[in-house]
This record gives structure tokens, C-alpha cells and sequence, in this order.
């Protein structure tokens, strides 16, 4: 592994940081200062009904100016051994107020979402026989519309493109992949 030396923190935001670090490329005879975004991990979770049905929901997106079509997720503020669980459970809960047994939750998977920029994981869990049983706690700022869809219908979604941000797209695809 190359070694990154010199962190600067050059612009904080409370989403993410501008940072730049100092790099030898060896192979390339090259040093270079690189800058990335430093943000905390990312969560989603697909969440399926006692009937099946795959639970979407439609929030405003300020980046693109309009809705998209997701599944719920968020940002993993704590560091401890089990804060992305607690994350997909307490994103599940307060976008949604739908939550099931946290033994019906797994993990789909560990990636990351731009290796080049950023410097964060994103986990993409599964939660079965999810039930409405909480009011929901948006976010400030958070406008959310809960809509159901059979596994037919998110696919089709999907192909169409009407499922477009690539956190969420790829978290169906594992659990597609891997569940079905």
C-alpha cells in the first residue's frame, strides 16, 4: 500500500471535508498531492414487507433539483464496533417509522462508492418482514413518500432508470443477486 503523508483538512462542510494528502508512485517515479473528499460511511437497507413488497421512498434531492427514487439510508455517525447496524436500523426507522426484529437484518455488502474521491465505505444491508410500527422522524429538511412495489415492479424500475442513484441501485442489484 502506498503510503499518504502530509493530511491537510482544507475545507470542512458538515457533509464532507476538501483534503489533500502528499503520495509516491514509485512504479511512476512520481510524487503527487492528491485531494479527496473525507466523509463518514454511508448506510442503506432494503427493507421487505411480511408480503413481499420492496419498501421505496421518493425524497427531493437538492444535487440533481428533483425527486428520487430510493431506499432509506444515511450517514453512520457513531465509530463503534456495530454503528453501521444501529445506522440501517435508525435510518429504517426514522424515514420510514417501519422496523422488523434486528435479527432480520443482514449485510448485502461493503463497497465503495468513489474510490477515487472519496474516502468512506458504504454498507447495504436487507431487512425482512419490515412493519409499520413508529412515526417518522425526518431530518431537517427531509420530505419522504413511502412507496411499496412488488420485486417485478422495482426491477422494471430499475431498468428504466427510474431508480438512478447509484447507492441504492447497486443495493438492489446485491439484493437481487444474492437473495432472490
Amino acid at each position: 500500500m502506498k503510503e499518504r503523508k502530509n493530511w491537510k483538512d482544507l475545507f470542512p462542510t458538515p457533509i464532507y471535508t476538501l483534503a489533500s494528502f502528499d503520495i509516491k508512485l514509485p512504479r511512476v517515479d512520481l510524487e503527487k498531492t492528491y485531494y479527496v473528499l473525507k466523509s463518514k460511511n454511508w448506510v442503506n437497507v432494503v427493507p421487505i414487507t411480511k408480503s413481499g413488497e420492496i419498501l421505496l421512498i421518493k425524497q427531493y434531492r437538492h444535487g440533481i433539483g428533483e425527486e428520487s427514487l430510493e431506499i432509506p439510508g444515511g450517514i453512520v455517525d457513531d465509530d463503534g464496533p456495530d454503528a453501521e447496524f444501529e445506522s440501517v436500523v435508525r435510518e429504517l426507522r426514522e424515514e420510514t417509522g417501519y422496523a422488523t426484529d434486528p435479527s432480520k437484518i443482514r449485510l448485502l455488502s461493503k463497497f465503495s462508492g468513489n474510490p477515487a474521491m472519496f474516502t468512506n465505505w458504504s454498507y447495504s444491508f436487507v431487512a425482512y418482514d419490515v412493519e409499520p410500527i413508529h412515526d417518522v422522524e425526518f431530518d431537517e429538511g427531509e420530505d419522504i413518500e413511502i412507496v411499496l412495489k412488488t420485486p417485478a415492479e422495482v426491477k422494471q424500475l430499475l431498468r428504466e432508470g427510474a431508480i438512478h442513484h447509484p447507492h441504492m441501485a447497486a443495493a438492489l442489484g446485491f439484493y437481487f443477486l444474492f437473495e432472490t
